[in-house]
């Protein structure tokens, strides 16, 4: 292994994940939040909060912002990681972050702009939204990173990153890898590259929700289309182009298909050096993970 594995967990961080799923309203129906949940959100949220979220052009800061909870002493105090952001100047700002991007990355020139609305509009979200939910997610957060910790002890990195989110990292450049837990995302991981660094966040496992897994998981199974992408991604690691090429379907319809399987930890996805560039394979390990989910619910 060539790179290094650490573990974030952080409710700011979740705060801030929560907030991005309800401007973007991406991929909702593959989320256990299902695709009312932004619906359900609205209504409780203020109509000037609302007018201000849909205003906002773009998450270019937020999708930062990892990097300044990844270095912040405030990693579990949500008003305290605001009042240290927002003490910074224009220059510390650049100077915490402009090691991480890459050459063709550029930042905006209003950045302080950009710092203070960003606060302004997830302080509200806060407030109207995810304080009703953070006890319960600092516990749950904080109890699935030390046992990532742990696990990282007795197991390779490798074999963590699997578990937890069914990444393969096979990039030469990749120096460090930093796992966050996540709920919201629930049961989908997902990656962002930086630089030499991959911020991959993972889905933490309910063992109280045996059902939902073990319905997922026939979901999954129970369509031809899908049993025929598993089948072939089983003979090696495929691009989507490759996907849809062999299987001969829109690819949109691809993408929904890869998305449940994905959900149902039944492909694994290899990160490679071609940046954007995915590559699909199957979990090998599907028969004996199928009979210990029915194990488990049955039991």
């Amino acid at each position: 292994m060539s790179y290094n594995v650490s573990v974030l967990a952080s409710p700011i961080y979740e705060l801030l994940l929560s907030f991005s799923l309800y401007k973007r309203q991406t991929l909702m129906k593959y989320l256990d939040l299902g695709s009312k949940w932004p619906g359900e959100v609205e209504e409780s949220l203020s109509p000037d909060l609302k007018e201000a979220i849909a205003l906002k052009e773009n998450l270019m800061f937020e999708d930062l912002l990892v990097l300044f909870i990844e270095q912040t002493p405030y990693k579990n105090e949500i008003d305290s990681f605001f009042e240290w952001l927002g003490n910074m100047s224009a220059g510390e700002l650049f100077e915490r972050i402009a090691s991480s991007l890459d050459d063709k990355m550029t930042l905006p020139t209003n950045l302080l702009d950009q710092r203070d609305q960003s606060i302004k509009l997830l302080k509200s979200w806060n407030e109207e939204y995810f304080q009703f939910h953070s006890e319960e997610v600092l516990e749950r957060l904080t109890a699935d990173a030390e046992r990532k910790r742990k696990m990282l002890v007795e197991k390779t990195g490798e074999k963590v990153i699997l578990q937890a989110s069914r990444f393969i990292i096979e990039s030469e450049t990749v120096k460090n890898v930093c796992l966050i837990p996540s709920i919201h995302l629930h049961p989908m991981a997902f990656i962002d590259h930086l630089k030499g660094t991959l911020y991959i966040t993972y889905p933490i496992k309910d063992t109280k929700d045996e059902l939902n897994e073990v319905l997922r998981f026939t979901k999954a199974l129970g369509d031809e289309k899908r049993l025929k992408i598993l089948q072939y991604l089983s003979h090696g690691s495929h691009t989507f182009t490759d996907i849809v090429s062999e299987i001969g379907m829109a690819k949109g319809n691809i993408h929904h298909h890869l998305s449940i399987l994905r959900g149902a930890g039944l492909v694994n996805i290899h990160i490679r050096d071609e940046r954007n560039t995915f590559y699909y394979s199957a979990n090998k390990e599907i028969a004996k993970a199928f009979s210990k989910k029915i194990d488990q619910f049955l039991n």
